[in-house]
């Protein structure tokens, strides 16, 4: 129904040179302002490319999930969608790390699809930037109006979101993280957007680099044989865990201050720090059920995640994720869903922070 972008010679060479002519020039401006920065962190860079990015290694769902995919170029006609595939995925990674073969043959190696998933996406968006989303996703409000009005002067240069926001204590007093998450706040990464060259992106990449190598170690295994004994390995190496911990310290770095949850927990409005736009858990994460994020599609609603979480072994059984794939209808369009969610949020029966959802 929505095939893979699949590029021939031509295309590919085209679309591969526009990417790097792009990377080229953010370089050049970041260049010719860096004696000015104050900080190499803060260091200007480009606006964040119209750029889509998405990744199929043959997800399971993926003729069913075929409204949610289209609604992302349906919505941005400004901008434009690439979907990679096992093979486009590689021959991109070839042209943008050509020059750092660690990375390249680290990614070129690896064979565990949830790991090539998650570090494909950093390393993408690491080299040239523009906004990733899961094939599971819908496009709800157009890229372009993400950043509010009263924030488009502060010169937001990528956007996270928080997944979960825990407001229970245990018993000596501290946050209790949500079921099946490590962290007090933790940011998403089935939806991610930078500049180019972002140096938080960047460091991610690095970051996710030697976490793969050290894990790969741990099990006596070179990079090509490196598979996940456990959920939790990939949290803690690729996934949710690590990008929140990269993301909180380059928050801090960028603030001269440590950023903890405490900066961040209950938060309803977009906070910007340095160059990042920190979303509320409504802006990637609504219907999560957790965290007071609303029941369904409200304002403040960007996109919306069906949490199909199918890199999961056994996903019914394990986790929050796994709970609510079994709760997770499928939309026949789009527009349906919205309709739906709108209906509801309009009588009122949006779910209370910390009340029916948690």
């Amino acid at each position: 129904m929505f095939p893979i972008i699949a590029w021939r010679p031509i295309a590919a060479a085209f679309t591969i040179a526009s990417i790097i002519v792009y990377t080229w020039l953010g370089g050049l401006f970041s260049a010719a302002h860096h004696r000015a920065a104050h900080h190499p962190a803060i260091q200007p860079l480009l606006p964040i490319p119209k750029q889509i990015w998405q990744i199929n290694f043959e997800h399971p769902l993926y003729d069913l999930l075929g409204p949610a995919i289209a609604s992302w170029p349906q919505l941005n006609p400004s901008h434009t969608r690439t979907i990679l595939n096992e093979a486009t995925g590689q021959d991109l990674i070839r042209e943008l790390y050509a020059d750092d073969p660690q990375k390249m043959n680290s990614y070129l190696e690896l064979k565990s699809r949830i790991f090539r998933s998650d570090y494909l996406r950093y390393l993408v968006l690491a080299a040239v930037g523009g906004v990733y989303s899961d094939l599971d996703t819908d496009a709800i409000k157009p890229i372009d109006q993400w950043i509010p009005p009263e924030l488009a002067e502060r010169g937001v240069r990528a956007m996270v979101g928080v997944e979960t926001d825990s407001t229970e204590l245990d018993a000596e007093g501290k946050p209790k993280p949500i079921s099946g998450t490590y962290m007090p706040v933790q940011f998403a990464q089935w939806t991610l957007a930078c500049s180019a060259r972002h140096p938080m992106m960047v460091q991610m990449a690095e970051t996710t680099t030697t976490a793969l190598h050290r894990l790969a170690r741990s099990h006596g295994v070179p990079m090509n044989e490196l598979e996940p004994k456990a959920d939790v390995e990939v949290l803690f190496t690729t996934g949710p865990v690590q990008w929140s911990r990269t993301v909180f310290s380059y928050l801090s770095e960028v603030s001269g201050t440590e950023v903890t949850y405490k900066n961040l927990t209950g938060m309803r409005r977009p906070k910007v720090f340095g160059d990042v736009m920190v979303l509320p858990i409504a802006g990637f994460a609504s219907g999560s059920g957790y965290s007071g994020s609303p029941a369904g599609v409200n304002e403040d609603t960007l996109m919306w995640h069906q949490f199909q979480g199918t890199w999961r072994a056994g996903a019914k059984d394990s986790g929050w994720k796994g709970r609510l794939l079994q709760q997770t209808r499928i939309p026949q369009t789009r527009e349906e869903k919205v309709k739906e969610e709108m209906v509801k949020a309009s009588q009122g029966r949006r779910r209370r922070p910390g009340g029916e959802g948690r």
